[in-house]
């Protein structure tokens, strides 16, 4: 069959007409960073991408919060053994009250109150070396004084004169022993150190009346060799050395008879009745909350070196890009199929659909369907979408170009019969192989076909793209499922002949560097990727639908007219010469929009009629009181047929 050259494929890429902000895919109630990519490959710009807050904080612990509970508790248990093996300790206090002794070493006025004391400098003291050699002796302890003073703290209360010395040991009774010994240790220095500085006053005195003693001797002899103005001027020397002499000596009786009072205890030490430590609240909080900075840590790193990607929001926070549909998982062990049209899922590819038909305005459009792995969610993206766009009255072709899957062409119902594969091959016609979907009457579909080896390596030829521009002119959208960028080029090809792409990211399997692959090997094509497609990863199914293989027919078998019936040459799903497309009449209601709201596999066997009379099989529409719509024509393909105008679009 000879067919005309298909139109160029760019023109009404070309007449699109350009779009505002507006029309930008965008799903409610999602915070999207950065801006969408329209069809020609112009970027419609939004809102920037909003710094990090304390809920992207919040993520991270809702993400990570078994790293983090199970840090926390290790800690924690870690801290709680370690405070229950901790010996028990006593703390014992004894307060002294510090009194002038006239001969201290501090100065009044660096005072803490108004005693000529400073009991910050005080304080000081009674934790030194000399009072910690005094305290040794008292105590005979055995240990250095720099180990003594390891269990010795000393504290003033406010606005007072009194010093708090505390004494920490193993048992109750050495730490109010401990204690009591310390302060009358500290009182001892005390004296001692008031007695030293007024023995060494008493002794400067005691010079210094020596000293002017010789010299009013001296003077006394010479007062007599004088006259006049000398003797006069010796004798008031003498005289004022005199009195000096009586006041060192009455200042040194009085220091002789001074009495030094360095203080008292005010308050003996007790014997403890409980320990003071471990503090195990105190410890107990701490080890917790170290644990939950160390989960934290643990996490944030565990969070930045894990690439997989497992829902929506690690797509737009870890690749930035705009996620345009999320479908939710089906029952346990069930696989998503083809959605109906009220269910929570078909709502969001129903929203989907609205927003290509915003973004790519009039036209017709080739949407291309690709998966970062591999996997079927390409090929239930790819029908639903289809799908979706047939119910808004758009001519649709889906294209099955994974000829190693059969997802999609299963979800619709295709028959698994002569497709792409065979097209390729140059052994039927491009309308031979499309057939209407039972389950969507303005939905045609390209199965994959049978031959699907052989044809798989012609995937990335030119043919492939006069394949699409045909599709194009005849169809208002082309909804291509193509393989997975990490399987093969074959996605990277056929882009050429797209307007635009939709990345399918099934989750929890992908990692975001295969994303970021897929959707560069994109770019380098020049097609505008919209944004992704999140699906949840499918179970594997046991019942997968596998292309049948029918009997090829002898040479010249094939094309006689009298063939017996329910041969592969007459037969409408087989592979003899044509697909009779008016088998399928003006096609089905569409089957999605009166099941349940629920998210099941629609998709079943066609049910057929044999007509005993011509042997061929004839599709019972459900009852479902909806009548068919006789608009819904088969797209037209023009030249090489005498009867292009026939509405029906029967070969």
């Amino acid at each position: 069959m000879s067919e005309a050259c298909p139109p160029n494929r760019y023109s009404d890429r070309d007449a699109t007409p350009p779009t505002s902000s507006s029309s930008q895919p965008h799903r409610p109630g999602s915070s999207r960073g950065g801006g969408a990519v329209t069809a020609k490959g112009t970027e419609v710009s939004s809102r920037p991408a909003p710094s990090r807050e304390f809920v992207d904080y919040t993520g991270l612990i809702r993400r990570r919060w078994g790293i983090v509970l199970c840090c926390a508790a290790f800690v924690f248990a870690g801290v709680a053994a370690y405070t229950f093996t901790l010996a028990k300790t006593y703390t014992a206090e004894a307060q002294v009250l510090v009194a002038p002794t006239g001969f201290d070493d501090s100065a009044p006025e660096a005072a803490k109150s108004k005693l000529d004391v400073n009991l910050d400098t005080e304080a000081q003291v009674a934790k030194s070396l000399e009072v910690a050699k005094e305290a040794k002796r008292l105590l005979k302890y055995e240990d250095s004084e720099n180990h003594l003073l390891s269990h010795v703290t000393v504290s003033v209360p406010p606005n007072s004169g009194v010093l708090t010395i505390a004494f920490t040991d193993d048992t109750a009774r050495a730490a109010a022993n401990g204690a009591n010994l310390f302060a009358q240790a500290y009182l001892n220095q005390r004296t001692a150190s008031a007695q030293a500085n007024m023995k060494a006053q008493m002794d400067v005195i005691s010079k210094k009346i020596q000293e002017l003693s010789e010299e009013n001797k001296v003077l006394l002899d010479k007062i007599p060799r004088y006259s006049g103005a000398a003797r006069t001027y010796a004798r008031s020397q003498q005289q004022i050395i005199s009195r000096q002499i009586t006041e060192l000596t009455g200042r040194l009786g009085s220091l002789t008879t001074t009495t030094i009072n360095p203080g008292r205890i005010i308050s003996t030490a007790s014997t403890p009745t409980r320990p003071s430590g471990p503090n195990v609240p105190l410890y107990l909080t701490g080890g917790l909350m170290v644990g939950l900075l160390a989960g934290l840590g643990a996490g944030a790193v565990r969070d930045r070196l894990d690439t997989r990607l497992r829902s929506a929001g690690d797509v737009e926070r870890m690749l930035d890009m705009p996620v345009l549909l999320e479908l939710h998982p089906a029952g346990k062990g069930d696989r998503l199929g083809l959605l109906p049209a009220r269910s929570r899922n078909g709502q969001e590819v129903h929203e989907l659909s609205h927003q290509l038909n915003a973004v790519l305005g009039h036209g017709n459009h080739v949407i291309l369907v690709t998966s970062a792995t591999e996997g079927p969610g390409a090929g239930l993206s790819a029908a639903n979408l289809a799908a979706a766009l047939a119910r808004t009255q758009s001519r649709v072709a889906l294209v099955c170009a994974d000829l190693h899957s059969q997802e999609s062409a299963r979800l619709t119902e295709a028959p698994a019969s002569v497709g792409l594969a065979e097209v390729l091959l140059g052994k039927r016609s491009l309308r031979n192989a499309m057939v209407r979907s039972p389950v969507q009457k303005r939905l045609w579909v390209v199965p994959p076909g049978i031959d699907t080896d052989l044809a798989y390596e012609l995937l990335q030829t030119r043919q492939m793209v006069h394949i699409i521009d045909q599709l194009r002119s005849n169809t208002d959208y082309v909804v291509i499922d193509a393989p997975s960028t990490a399987s093969s080029a074959d996605a990277q090809a056929i882009a050429e002949a797209a307007d635009t792409a939709l990345v399918v990211v099934e989750v929890p399997d992908a990692r975001r560097k295969d994303v970021e692959e897929s959707v560069r090997a994109l770019d380098r094509m020049s097609v505008a990727v919209l944004g992704t497609l999140v699906v949840p990863a499918q179970p594997h199914s046991t019942a997968r639908l596998q292309p049948r293989r029918v009997p090829r027919p002898a040479p010249g078998a094939g094309s006689a007219a009298g063939s017996p019936s329910g041969s592969p040459s007459s037969s409408p799903a087989t592979s003899g010469p044509g697909i009779d497309l008016e088998a399928f009449g003006d096609g089905p209601a569409d089957r999605t929009l009166v099941d349940p709201p629920r998210d099941r596999a629609v998709a079943g066997p066609r049910r057929t009629i044999a007509k005993p009379d011509e042997g061929e099989t004839e599709h019972r529409p459900p009852a479902n009181g909806s009548e068919p719509d006789t608009t819904s024509v088969i797209p037209r393909f023009s030249g090489g047929h005498a009867d292009s105008d026939d509405e029906s679009g029967r070969p």
